[in-house]
């Protein structure tokens, strides 16, 4: 009985590593237009600033460690959300922000761990009806450090919109423009299987629709798209105004590697207080270990390290205890 005592000591007192409990949160949010643009038939004119705090209070509520942003306008606009975020105790000292061939609305990513690769594309082109076409907003794509044990790929991008464009045909663009997404995507799991990679962004597209079924793409480095839901059980991330329209066109999409990490039933839609407020869109965001899980091909769902945590360990020793104590009564 002595030795069973210790063991359930030694197993609740054990301190688990850092990199067995550890999360961070990745989200993307189209801030709807935080530039200036015309508004209500006037010129050059900001978001208005009760959407401004109601963008920020839906930030601050998630409180991401990454953070992907669509519809951003430049730079002074960017520093001032960051600014804005770290008066409400919220900093991001790692930024990176990309100019494609549209002028007002950008692709931003804020990250409170290291950049430590920048590989962003701009000068990407496909043809429409025999047209060079540069792809609208580029794709940011960086290299994060987690911490010395833990590194991801992320891939932010915003698609062409279902709204009608003078360049072409709108659901043709969008098209070509997640198959540069696809390609780009392909050549680095090409060349590193395992790599964690998560493409994210507003990619205004259902997910039965082609252009998401490009972006995911066939076996071997066909990619897990999350499935996030509101507090409802609801799975509609965007409000069409014009159209009465819901749907879900804002996505989180891993590669078999990062898929491993991704922590089980974490995607959620922020249906947060004041969103409607803030944006069109919902913030969609989830959970991932800081660390390598141990389990090879890919899939939605939790590595088998991650088996190992406080509850199995107290049911462990539940289950030792009840043990002990059928056999003391059985020596009695």
């Amino acid at each position: 009985m002595k030795s069973l005592r210790l063991l359930c000591v030694l197993l609740l007192a054990t301190p688990l590593s850092a990199a067995s409990t550890n999360q961070f949160i990745i989200a993307t949010y189209n801030v709807e237009n935080w530039n200036s643009i015309e508004r209500s038939g006037k010129p050059a004119q900001p978001k208005p600033p009760a959407e401004k705090v109601a963008v920020i209070g839906v930030i601050t509520t998630i409180r991401p460690d990454v953070l992907a942003i669509e519809e951003m306008g430049q730079t002074n606009d960017l520093a001032e959300l960051t600014t804005g975020l770290r008066a409400k105790g919220w900093d991001y000292p790692q930024q990176e922000w990309i100019q494609g061939s549209d002028p007002d609305r950008h692709v931003c990513l804020l990250s409170r761990f290291p950049i430590v690769q920048r590989n962003s594309r701009t000068n990407y082109t496909y043809l429409v009806d025999g047209k060079v076409t540069h792809i609208q907003r580029g794709l940011l794509d960086v290299l994060i450090k987690v911490n010395d044990n833990y590194s991801f790929r992320a891939i932010v991008a915003h698609l062409k919109s279902k709204r009608r464009s003078d360049y072409g045909d709108q659901a043709a663009m969008r098209l070509e423009e997640a198959r540069l997404l696809r390609t780009h995507i392909g050549k680095i799991l090409k060349e590193a299987p395992e790599q964690n990679l998560i493409a994210l962004g507003d990619f205004n597209d259902t997910p039965d629709s082609e252009p998401i079924h490009a972006i995911i793409g066939d076996p071997p480095f066909q990619l897990f798209a999350l499935h996030p839901l509101d507090s409802t059980g609801q799975d509609s991330t965007h409000y069409w105004k014009v159209h009465n329209e819901f749907s879900r066109i804002d996505y989180l999409i891993t590669s078999p590697g990062m898929s491993n990490e991704y922590v089980e039933g974490s995607a959620h839609i922020a249906d947060v207080p004041g969103w409607n407020d803030a944006s069109d869109h919902r913030m969609v965001y989830a959970r991932f270990y800081d660390h390598e899980a141990a389990v090879s091909g890919g899939r939605s769902g939790l590595g088998f390290c991650v088996l190992f945590t406080i509850p199995f360990r107290v049911t462990l020793v539940l289950v030792l205890v009840a043990g002990g104590i059928v056999w003391l009564r059985r020596r009695r």
